[in-house]
């Protein structure tokens, strides 16, 4: 008799305890959502620059600084800002004639001069004709080519706030298979941070009055991580 106490003593006990245990760590649902917003760029970043050569290093940089004089006044001229302009490389390097068929080292025969600006450009619909001059003042480098948005944070939330939405939905949908509703939310993490991507934006020149361009669309893609009791 004594011996059946004590096993119905450790029985509720046990009992009791996965009680507590059920309590403390509530059965949850876990899952991840996803979150998409397109949007039309209304700005563009470009490297333009000038590469200049001539048999002395003063010849050629006096050149090349003429030209970039004259990709300013062209930027000037299309009402790009002093603040969206950035020199992103200069260099002054040697060229070397590298004929050795009589044993000499080479020579230098040239000096080359490269100059890049990277600038912003806020008017999308002009670009073409901006591209095509800059390349007629002198450019002969025109590459990084980059469509954006000026103020991409409203887009950003949006795809979180859409992701958010997308997540419960999810929970709510597993929740009602499993023959249980979803409670409270336990916790929230993004999964990465929210990111644009270029769907599409590539740049075709050609030999006409304006440079074709196809600016495309921007995307903007968010996804959490987000935990809620499930309640049978």
């Amino acid at each position: 008799m004594r011996h059946l106490v004590l096993c119905l003593l450790l029985a509720m006990t046990l009992s009791s305890h996965a009680a507590d245990v059920a309590s403390t760590h509530p059965a949850v649902i876990s899952v991840t959502g996803e979150g998409t917003v397109t949007a039309a760029p209304d700005m563009v970043t470009v490297t333009i620059g000038v590469v200049t050569q001539a048999h002395a290093a003063a010849d050629a940089l006096a050149a090349n600084s003429a030209a970039m004089a004259g990709l300013n006044d062209v930027l000037d001229g299309f009402d790009v800002a002093a603040t969206d302009r950035r020199t992103s490389n200069f260099n002054v390097s040697p060229r070397y004639d590298r004929r050795s068929d009589d044993g000499r080292a080479p020579e230098i025969s040239a000096y080359e001069v490269s100059n890049e600006l990277t600038i912003r450009y806020r008017d999308i619909d002009r670009l073409g004709e901006l591209l095509d001059a800059v390349v007629a003042a002198g450019s002969n480098r025109v590459n990084a080519l980059t469509f954006g948005n000026v103020d991409s944070t409203g887009y950003v939330d949006e795809a979180r706030q859409l992701a958010v939405e997308n997540a419960l939905h999810k929970a709510r949908l597993y929740a009602q298979a499993a023959g249980g509703h979803v409670g409270r939310v336990v916790s929230i993490a993004e999964a990465g941070g929210a990111q644009p991507r270029p769907l599409a934006g590539r740049m075709m020149m050609a030999e006409a009055a304006a440079v074709p361009v196809s600016a495309g669309e921007n995307e903007y893609r968010a996804a959490v991580n987000v935990v809620l009791e499930y309640e049978p």
